[in-house]
């Protein structure tokens, strides 16, 4: 839908001052069924969804080598920016001193959003939780659910399907 800049969160509130703000992140590197049930499941939550999709340095970083990120920052954008639950979509700034879980804290003054939801799986939920709890916001932990015939997708799961039929 809208495309914004990390300049413009602070506007969002204002613009949606009765609204239910929903805020996610992630990579989304390619972009595929189980992040769109994610929004979907993020849009029950709220009336607007901001997604910080990571930059390709933050993605790098959090990869721990795995060559990763696929896509870069620009392509990922323009892909979860599209997807129908997605009101708003960012790049997150790159992390300072390898940690960026102090942009976590910027995003919840400069958006003042009511939820703020991540999947079961995600890295540092016990940090996450105490960075919560200094600001008004819910924190939502979703497990992560697919119909069967969704196959278990991940990102993961669809880069090693790739490298297996390359290698065949």
């Amino acid at each position: 839908m809208s495309i914004i800049n990390f300049a413009d969160l602070a506007g969002i509130r204002s613009k949606h001052k009765d609204k239910k703000i929903v805020f996610c992140s992630g990579t989304f590197d390619l972009t595929h069924a189980g992040h769109v049930l994610f929004f979907e499941d993020c849009r029950e939550y709220g009336d607007i969804i901001v997604v910080a999709v990571g930059s390709d340095f933050n993605a790098k970083l959090f990869s721990k080598g795995k060559g990763r990120p696929v896509q870069n920052e620009h392509v990922r954008l323009k892909m979860v920016s599209s997807l129908k639950p997605v009101d708003y979509a960012f790049i997150d700034p790159n992390a300072e001193n390898n940690n960026w879980f102090p942009l976590l804290k910027v995003f919840f003054e400069k958006l003042k959003p009511d939820y703020y939801i991540i999947n079961k799986d995600a890295s540092d939920i016990v940090l996450r939780e105490n960075i919560v709890r200094d600001y008004p916001v819910k924190m939502v932990i979703l497990d992560r659910v697919a119909p069967k015939e969704f196959d278990g997708i991940s990102t993961t799961k669809m880069i090693n399907k790739i490298k297996n039929e390359v290698e065949k």
